[in-house]
Parts: C-alpha cells; sequence; structure tokens
C-alpha cells in the first residue's frame, strides 16, 4: 500500500506528529507503559493548579472547583499533613499562596478557628471574585480573598503566622526574591511551607519544570529561614518547611 496516497494514514500520521510535540510527557510516560488516557489526566492535573501566573483563562472558577476541589483528591494530596506542618494555633493569620477555588482554605480555616484569618491569595481575578463569594462556607476563620501580582504575595510586615504554597512554587519566578518577601511578611517563628511534587512524582508538571526538595531549601535558605524537609510526606509530594528566627 502506498501510505502518501491514503488519506487516512497520512491524516492519522499528521495529527499523532501535533499530539507529540505538544506532549513530549506523555509520549515518554507511554513507552514505559502508560496509557494515554493516565497521561491526559496526569495533564489535566497539572493544568488545575497553573492557576497562580495566570496562564490559562478561568472564566469559571465554580466549574473548576468540581475538579480542584474533589473529595477525592484528598487520598493523596492529604490536606491534614499540610495542616499539621504548618503547626498553627487558634487566632494564628495564616497565608495560602496561589489559593485557587480555595482547596487548602477550608482546612486552613478550620485550624485557624473564628479567631483566625486566613488570606487567600491568587493572581486571578476570577479565583478571588469566587473565593469572596464563598466565604460563609469557608469559615469559620475570617476569610480575606486577595488578589495580587504573580510576582508578589504583597503580605504586610510582619502580619502572618504561617504562609503556604501548594503546587503553585515550580510556576513562580525569581524564587529567591519571592521567599524574601514571604519572609518579610512573617511573624518571628512564622512558617513558610512549601508543598509541590516530587521529581520522580507519576504525575505533575513536566519533569523539566520541577523542582527538587534540595533547590526549595537552597532558596528559602538564601531568604533568611531556617529549612527542613519532609522528603517522604506524601505520595506525590514533599514538603518543605521554613522557619522565620
Amino acid at each position: 500500500m502506498n501510505i502518501s496516497s491514503n488519506p487516512v494514514v497520512v491524516l492519522a500520521i499528521a495529527v499523532s506528529i501535533a499530539w507529540v510535540s505538544e506532549w513530549k510527557e506523555v509520549a515518554a510516560a507511554e513507552t514505559n507503559g502508560k496509557t494515554t488516557a493516565q497521561q491526559e489526566a496526569q495533564q489535566e492535573e497539572h493544568r488545575m493548579h497553573n492557576h497562580h501566573q495566570h496562564r490559562h483563562p478561568f472564566a469559571d472558577p465554580a466549574e473548576m472547583q468540581k475538579k480542584w476541589n474533589d473529595p477525592e483528591r484528598d487520598k493523596w494530596q492529604q490536606p491534614n499533613t499540610i495542616v499539621k506542618a504548618l503547626a498553627l494555633k487558634p487566632g494564628d493569620a495564616v497565608a495560602d499562596i496561589g489559593a485557587g477555588t480555595g482547596y487548602m482554605v477550608a482546612p486552613l480555616s478550620k485550624a485557624v478557628g473564628q479567631d483566625g484569618t486566613v488570606v487567600a491569595i491568587d493572581s486571578s481575578p476570577e479565583m478571588v471574585k469566587y473565593l469572596a463569594e464563598r466565604k460563609a462556607e469557608l469559615g469559620p476563620a475570617n476569610i480575606v480573598p486577595r488578589k495580587v501580582d504573580a510576582n508578589d504575595p504583597e503580605l504586610d510586615a510582619a502580619s502572618m503566622d504561617a504562609v503556604l504554597t501548594l503546587d503553585t512554587w515550580h510556576h513562580l519566578d525569581g524564587r529567591e526574591a519571592y521567599a524574601k518577601k514571604v519572609y518579610d511578611g512573617l511573624k518571628q517563628g512564622g512558617r513558610f511551607v512549601v508543598v509541590d511534587y516530587a521529581v520522580d512524582a507519576e504525575v505533575g508538571p513536566p519533569k523539566a519544570m520541577r523542582i527538587t526538595p534540595d533547590q526549595v531549601t537552597k532558596q528559602l535558605e538564601e531568604a533568611g529561614f531556617e529549612v527542613k524537609t519532609i522528603r517522604e510526606s506524601m505520595p506525590r509530594h514533599y514538603i518543605v518547611v521554613g522557619t522565620k528566627n
């Protein structure tokens, strides 16, 4: 059969080439025995978290939250483990950088209680508006949605007891400078918790975008933090804890 004369085959080849060009990570993983469906789900998961730098349109956060806030996510994201790493107390003020649709806002709110404050930070105006409309159901804490520039958390000096960034750190540019801004926004003894995908995790961002715990440790240390790494804390993630001493 002459392949070049068969329009169906030619079309299939063209589509395949375009697909491989856009999804190099998927193609590489398929050679290790993973299915296309699995890898498409993984890529979708990463797109779900790529909101803080506003690289994708989020005109409908209510639709996005069906995926982002799916209770099934708790099995591998383990929000209680994250809250524990923050060492929150009733009445504390905590910031969630890249808060999105508020997946972590509710557990943080529960941890700090009605006398506490959760500053839900995001660079997407749609996400911030969505959180503002849901404040009552995210309580009991004082929920403060805040739109910021992607390169600045815009924290008041020494105002936070703890700061969290979940699945967002690998998206940021100038991480050392950003970490210093977080450092300045923390009270003495405050914690900055960075949760991101393990380099060898089967899901998450493309491998080229991932950051090792050692890289995060160095970035936080350069900002002035005393750092501890929890490498095997969750199935897909590591936790790096920086303390302002």
